[in-house]
């Protein structure tokens, strides 16, 4: 019997695992399991390519293996995939972070962190706890693993929220010659069949795995005992699916969401902050929202901000604090290139505002794969003319390839050259005017 005192608990208030014959973290699916009930998990995050549990209401625990969320637009309550729909909601990665121990050649300490944008509030009788009891789960204990990953290896995505019920396995079982033969660490446990057949597998990675119970008074109690993690194949014989276990790692998980200032019952208060000014930036996505993207950066080219979508045809609001007598610039991108429309389905859109006045606004951003918005703060006022260099120019990914250090560097004739090529689907004399314009290109 799980003991509650020994748990460290999120209430919900108010409503890839590798596939490599040595070893791959899990990116993937649900293999020999079902569709799950609407509602059922209403912790599980979708996080596009991976998944995730709310353990608290503005912390998500992940895979390291999954990489760096920052930015990244998630959904809470995740069952159709990609949707906001059946009661699931939108949220940000604002602060990531990686278990310094994490290991990618033997996946040892498992784990990340998303701090979220703004916390979660959720209407269910579910219950999730962090596990925080070395002996659980015993071996042959139930555990149910959930996600949007694939049904077999090597398969399609699915569109739904699957999960599996697998029983644990001994860490020394599961260490065995004809199992993993030494590479389970005690940082692992192992769920799943001797014969195969039933596991978590590619895109499954990051979501968690859980010690469901059925209270008396109609809740229900889930702990939270692994982390999709790694695996060879999906559902093989005598390959269990190796999870990150959590009772392992509950420190590093609680300090650093109290670090990141976390909301969580186990953290003190954090202080309150104070803004200078504030800047909203609102964007509605078109129906390729994966597409979509911004920055946001400071007079000294450093990121402030970055977002990126997941959703289709939503209007996403973020609110920031900016520093006064200060300028930016924003960035927004279309990795497809036709900026955020689409012939036949419409428009996206975006407005910044700085304390409640309009900065910039485009309601068909037809910009192909960038546009760029200079402002600054106080007055709201762009930099002194149009001609000023792009900061966010790195030529062909390289941040040494920027305007002044690298397009404006050598004779007259070699600048031309290097204003005349192309990035992003434009010209660099227009990632460069000011540059450019020293010798007869572009606008300036």
């Amino acid at each position: 019997m799980l003991i509650a005192a020994a748990m460290t608990s999120f209430a919900f208030a108010s409503p890839g695992k590798i596939t490599n014959p040595e070893k791959i973290a899990d990116p993937g699916r649900i293999v020999g399991g079902n569709e799950a009930e609407l509602g059922e998990y209403p912790y599980f995050v979708e996080m596009g390519r991976c998944g995730g549990a709310l353990v608290a209401p503005d912390i998500v625990l992940t895979a390291a293996h999954c990489g760096d969320f920052k930015g990244q637009q998630v959904i809470i309550g995740g069952y159709l995939a990609g949707a906001l729909e059946e009661g699931s909601q939108m949220r940000f990665c604002d602060e990531w972070s990686m278990d310094p121990r994490y290991n990618g050649d033997t996946f040892n300490y498992d784990f990340a962190l998303c701090k979220l944008n703004k916390p979660v509030t959720i209407d269910s009788n579910v219950r999730l706890e962090l596990n925080e009891v070395d002996g659980v789960p015993k071996e042959g204990n139930n555990l149910v693993v959930m996600g949007l990953g694939t049904t077999s290896f090597g398969g399609g995505l699915e569109s739904v929220l699957r999960d599996v019920t697998v029983p644990t396995i001994s860490n020394e079982r599961c260490n065995d010659n004809d199992y993993y033969g030494g590479q389970i660490t005690d940082s692992m446990l192992c769920a799943g069949f001797q014969e195969g057949g039933k596991d978590s597998c590619q895109g499954d990675s990051g979501g968690p795995l859980i010690r469901r119970m059925n209270n008396d008074d109609g809740t229900i109690t889930d702990t939270h005992v692994g982390v999709v993690s790694w695996g060879e194949g999906c559902a093989w014989a005598n390959k269990p699916g190796v999870y990150a276990r959590t009772s392992e790692n509950i420190e590093w998980i609680k300090e650093t969401s109290c670090s990141m200032g976390s909301i969580a019952d186990f953290c003190a208060d954090g202080s309150a902050v104070t803004c200078d000014q504030d800047l909203t930036i609102t964007l509605t996505t078109d129906k390729y929202g994966k597409e979509t993207s911004w920055t946001l950066r400071d007079s000294e080219y450093e990121e402030v901000m970055r977002k990126s979508y997941l959703v289709n045809n939503y209007e996403n609001e973020q609110k920031l604090c900016v520093k006064s007598n200060e300028c930016y610039e924003f960035t927004v991108w279309d990795s497809y290139g036709d900026g955020m429309c689409t012939n036949e389905e419409g428009c996206g859109s975006y407005y910044i505002d700085l304390d409640g006045e309009e900065i910039h606004s485009e309601t068909n951003p037809d910009f192909e794969f960038s546009r760029t918005v200079k402002f600054c703060t106080d007055t709201g006022v762009s930099p002194p003319t149009n001609c000023q260099d792009s900061g966010s120019l790195e030529y062909n990914n390289n941040p040494k390839r920027s305007c002044k250090n690298w397009v404006g560097d050598g004779s007259r004739k070699q600048i031309k050259k290097k204003c005349k090529k192309d990035w992003l689907g434009d010209k660099l004399y227009n990632w460069c005017p000011e540059t450019c314009g020293n010798v007869n290109l572009g606008s300036c």
